[in-house]
């Protein structure tokens, strides 16, 4: 039976539910706080099954037209020296193939699938819901009401749905600061060459995009609030890589000045129950495993998925796809989440002792080692990418 479902937030878990729903002969509506949507962004790994399910969707040649050239990782020591280079056609040869991408590429790629098929209230937020009858019924800033058979929150981190209709869900700070920003100008850069620089409590990634671009990412362990970050970025930057080449010193300096950084804290999101009645948690918004886990995307996207395929199970009976939905999930998050953990404490230790130990086991390690240590932690069960309940 065709169910009304509003989906609040048009990243990239809302247009992937959407495209899944509206297939499946829903009326969707989607409501966005942003006035437009625009192709900015810092760089995403799509990897195994994201990539997987976005060639299911007929979007992955799309998806590869968007991407940035990824063929080797350097990974450095903070004085630029080799510790191990990686070659992405060796790792990936354990798992399916990842894809570099600006996380405004690859929402435009699940956008322009769906514009013209779904309706999207841009600069409209939910102000109320209240629940009648197996009927969530929406007060949306502005002052228009709406009327649905389900609400899918997909807002993201920070969602203020989540924050009013989940209060006992918690967004524990990761206490990492996260940085990405992109340059324009010629480089001298070998496109498809990334290099990740390896130090106490920081990161730093250097990505060519092309001859005329670069990317910049990093990552610092900081306990200060988002506020206090957000005043001192510049000076905490050139700080925490003042005793880097001149090179790096230059693109701080450089991505500092530009304007076009984006600064967050990382957070990661516990939720005890992804459900609510008819409301639904999906994406960052319910499970965010933050960046460390390598599988914030593609988790969204699954999550995406697997929503739609219990309520495709249950077409008239949302209670009891909701329910599949949560405990399909639970067990998924839990995985990343404790993978993001492990990932932080290996390439952001916390100590030169803790550094040095990883550097050399990175540095020693065989091909296939190393190739397990960077796949083994992407993949699910033959039975969760069936979406089977264990």
């Amino acid at each position: 039976m065709k169910k009304r479902i509003i989906i609040s937030g048009g990243g990239i878990a809302g247009l992937t539910a959407a495209k899944l729903l509206h297939s499946m002969g829903h009326e969707i509506i989607i409501i966005e706080k942003s006035k437009q949507f625009n192709k900015s962004g810092f760089l995403v790994s799509l990897k195994s099954f994201g990539v997987e399910i976005m060639d299911e969707l007929g979007l992955k040649s799309q998806l590869i037209a968007q991407s940035t050239p990824s063929e080797h990782m350097h990974w450095l020591d903070s004085n630029g020296d080799m510790i191990r280079n990686i070659s992405y056609k060796e790792v990936n040869k354990n798992t399916s193939q990842s894809v570099l991408i600006t996380r405004g590429g690859l929402h435009d790629v699940l956008y322009k699938d769906i514009s013209g098929k779904v309706e999207i209230l841009f600069d409209t937020t939910i102000e109320h819901m209240q629940q009648d009858g197996g009927k969530v019924h929406i007060k949306l800033s502005g002052g228009a009401t709406a009327i649905a058979d389900m609400v899918i929150v997909s807002e993201g981190l920070r969602s203020v749905t989540r924050a009013r209709h989940f209060p006992e869900s918690q967004l524990e700070d990761f206490n990492l600061l996260y940085m990405g920003g992109r340059l324009m100008g010629k480089n001298s850069y070998s496109l498809g060459v990334i290099s990740t620089y390896l130090d106490v409590d920081r990161m730093l990634s250097i990505y060519p995009i092309s001859s005329n671009e670069i990317a910049i990412q990093c990552y610092i362990h900081t306990t200060e609030e988002l506020s206090k970050v957000h005043s001192n970025i510049t000076a905490m930057l050139r700080d925490h890589f003042k005793s880097y080449s001149a090179e790096v010193r230059h693109l701080i300096d450089a991505i500092t000045e530009s304007g076009q950084t984006f600064v967050d804290k990382m957070g990661m999101v516990h939720a005890p129950d992804l459900f609510r009645g008819n409301i639904v948690l999906l994406g960052d918004a319910g499970y965010c495993p933050t960046a460390m886990s390598g599988m914030g995307a593609s988790l969204s996207i699954y999550g995406a998925k697997a929503l739609a395929h219990f309520l495709s199970e249950s077409a008239n009976d949302i209670s009891t796809a909701l329910v599949k939905y949560d405990r399909l999930m639970k067990p998924i998050i839990k995985k990343f989440q404790e993978n993001a953990r492990n990932n932080a404490r290996s390439f952001i230790p916390g100590s030169e002792a803790d550094l040095s130990r990883f550097s050399h086991l990175f540095k020693t390690a065989s091909d296939d080692e190393v190739s397990r240590m960077m796949t083994d932690q992407l993949v699910l069960t033959a039975e969760q990418k069936k979406f089977i309940i264990k």
